[in-house]
């Protein structure tokens, strides 16, 4: 039986694609990722756009004044840790600012929210970011906050871009004209295409796995377990470090 309260987002997609069992524990078992570094660090830089924008004030001393609002310094090793990465974070907003912050487009939209439908299923997200130039063109963006940058070739291929520009379509009433993810660790804005048959084919596989969950098909993927959250504590991972391994008896300590 169909469960009428599932919900499409690229989010929940890309969990059951890595591994059906991680999305199981997070979306049914309300298991909570471990708080880091990298997740603080994303959230803080994510959240001090949107503030900023939003406050309509455009200067770098505003731009650095939402970082020191929104930044979060849980997740860290320590205190020096979370300062090197408030260093990092204020030099990656200086480069932006620098090269694209002083130049605003007519309008900008940030962590605009959207619901429609995919195959029956609610269809829910946040687009980091929608611009509208003088011409009336619009550029659909998505912020990246790792330091890794992708090549074109995964770009092109983002589950993510594509499901987000069926959403502008169908729920927000536009096409975008052009489509980007913006590397802020590399100050770099790497465009794509998206055509209807990709497009299609990322609601296609929407709903497969749409169909799999509401199934019960939670079948865990191993092959992921190096980059998982819970490797230290799902019990199909075969990276788990045994309880046994931490015990210390006192003659280890003499």
């Amino acid at each position: 039986m169909r469960d009428n309260s599932f919900k499409i987002s690229y989010s929940r997609i890309n969990t059951y694609l890595f591994c059906p069992h991680k999305y199981k524990l997070i979306y049914l078992e309300n298991k909570y990722i471990p708080l880091n570094g990298d997740i603080s660090f994303g959230n803080s830089v994510h959240k001090t756009l949107d503030v900023f924008y939003k406050k309509g004030v455009y200067s770098f001393e505003a731009l650095k004044d939402s970082l020191n609002v929104c930044w979060e310094s849980s997740g860290y090793e320590n205190n020096q840790e979370a300062y090197v990465n408030y260093l990092r974070a204020l030099k990656i907003l200086e480069e932006f600012w620098n090269t694209y912050g002083k130049y605003p487009p007519k309008r900008i939209s940030t962590e605009h929210n959207f619901k429609s439908e995919i195959g029956g299923y609610p269809f829910i997200g946040i687009i980091d970011r929608i611009d509208e130039y003088e011409d009336g063109t619009r550029e659909l963006v998505d912020y990246k906050t790792h330091r890794i940058i992708w090549e074109q070739e995964k770009i092109d291929k983002d589950l993510q871009l594509s499901l987000y520009c069926h959403a502008c379509k169908v729920a927000l009433g536009f096409v975008p004209d052009r489509i980007a993810i913006y590397f802020l660790s590399h100050n770099k804005k790497i465009y794509t295409t998206r055509s209807e048959e990709q497009i299609n084919n990322a609601l296609k596989l929407s709903v497969e796995v749409a169909e799999k969950i509401n199934n019960n098909i939670f079948e865990p993927n191993k092959e992921g377990c190096a980059y998982c959250d819970f490797k230290q504590t799902c019990k199909y991972s075969h990276l788990k470090i045994k309880e046994d391994d931490f015990k210390v008896t006192i003659a280890d300590l003499m």
